[in-house]
């Protein structure tokens, strides 16, 4: 499909509709300029806007993706129009998968990178301390002096949380998995 005959057919079907690039932008809950640019064949509609676009204008979802409308002799069964609206579905499916990878990924990589900070923390200053109260006179410290083990293990699961976060991110557009 090429942006300039799908522009090009949006604006007919509009204008044969009387529908202003504004009032339509207003039914698809996009921009008068999102509806200007599919017109003058800068862009496509969004995956999202394709149905209520084809029904705004009266037309097939099928018809809107050949940019031409079917006459009486060239019916199509809905069959096609369930078929892209299953791909639609698909599509939006992978979107958001893709989209929970990448937040899994982002989280693991800062969880990872903190616990790794902390543990290099420990390393170089050694000892702990804990503060309970308000700072008065009834306030209780708690420090302590701290091996090697604690930060040592912060550090392995800090790192192995970092290195899961990277792989997400880097392999969270692979769509063959």
């Amino acid at each position: 499909m090429e942006a300039k005959k799908l522009g090009l057919f949006i604006a007919s079907l509009r204008k044969e509709k009387q529908i202003t690039q504004a009032e339509l932008a207003k039914r698809l809950n996009v921009t008068d300029k999102a509806v200007s640019r599919w017109e003058r064949g800068l862009g496509f509609p969004d995956i999202n806007t394709l149905e209520p676009l084809a029904d705004s204008l009266g037309i097939s979802l099928s018809e809107l993706l050949k940019c031409e409308k079917n006459n009486e002799a060239n019916k199509t069964s809905d069959n096609t129009d369930l078929g892209i609206l299953a791909s639609i579905a698909i599509a939006k499916n992978q979107r958001n998968k893709v989209i929970k990878k990448v937040f899994f990924g982002f989280s693991c990589s800062i969880v990872g990178l903190c616990a790794v900070l902390y543990a290099v923390y420990l390393f170089i200053n050694g000892s702990w301390t804990i503060m309970f109260g308000n700072n008065g006179a009834t306030t209780t410290f708690i420090s302590g002096k701290i091996g090697v083990l604690p930060p040592a293990i912060i550090l392995g699961v800090g790192s192995v949380l970092l290195l899961i976060g990277i792989y997400n991110l880097t392999h969270s557009f692979n769509t063959d998995k």
